[in-house]
């Protein structure tokens, strides 16, 4: 089963540390992507990703019109964008990015950190994986067919990555 089609009938099932339930890991941006459970294994409910980022990289400020979104900070130390708050969190934190918020982050330390992140409801995978393969691998995807994607999945983007905010000040 891919990701992209969504059960009916759920069965359990675990994801050993080091694997991820799809194929492969996504590169997306400077980071990477390892989906646990998808949305296809929850009928659409919610998806759950590992995701590395290295330091000083983050995704650029975007918008869920349609999904809530948590992060569970395993290692490293993140500082975070919402609505204009900023908010700094390390391992064994959890911060949270209501559906409609202006969010983003930016990983702050010196070695790549760790998030498990889960949205709700699910498909943020099926963003990412078109996305990860909108470019050759190991490069920056091909943003004229990353941006039809914002509104296919009802994302918008609406800043730069706080890293490149930084550099502007």
């Amino acid at each position: 089963m891919t990701a992209s089609k969504l059960q009916t009938e759920r069965t359990a099932f675990v994801v050993k540390a080091g694997d991820d339930h799809i194929g492969g890991p996504l590169r997306v941006g400077d980071g990477e992507i390892i989906v646990k459970i998808s949305s296809g294994d929850t009928g659409g409910a919610y998806t759950v990703f590992e995701g590395h980022t290295p330091p000083l990289a983050g995704p650029p400020l975007h918008i869920h019109y349609d999904q809530d979104e948590s992060w569970y900070i395993v290692s490293g130390h993140y500082r975070f964008e919402v609505d204009g708050e900023t908010i700094v969190a390390g391992p064994g934190d959890t911060v949270f990015a209501p559906r409609g918020s202006r969010h983003t982050f930016q990983n702050i330390g010196k070695e790549t950190g760790t998030t498990i992140t889960t949205v709700v409801p699910g498909g943020l995978d099926l963003f990412f994986q078109e996305v990860s393969a909108a470019g050759p691998q190991g490069s920056a995807p091909d943003m004229t067919a990353v941006l039809p994607l914002f509104d296919k999945y009802n994302l918008r983007l609406v800043g730069p990555p706080l890293a490149e905010r930084d550099r502007g000040r």
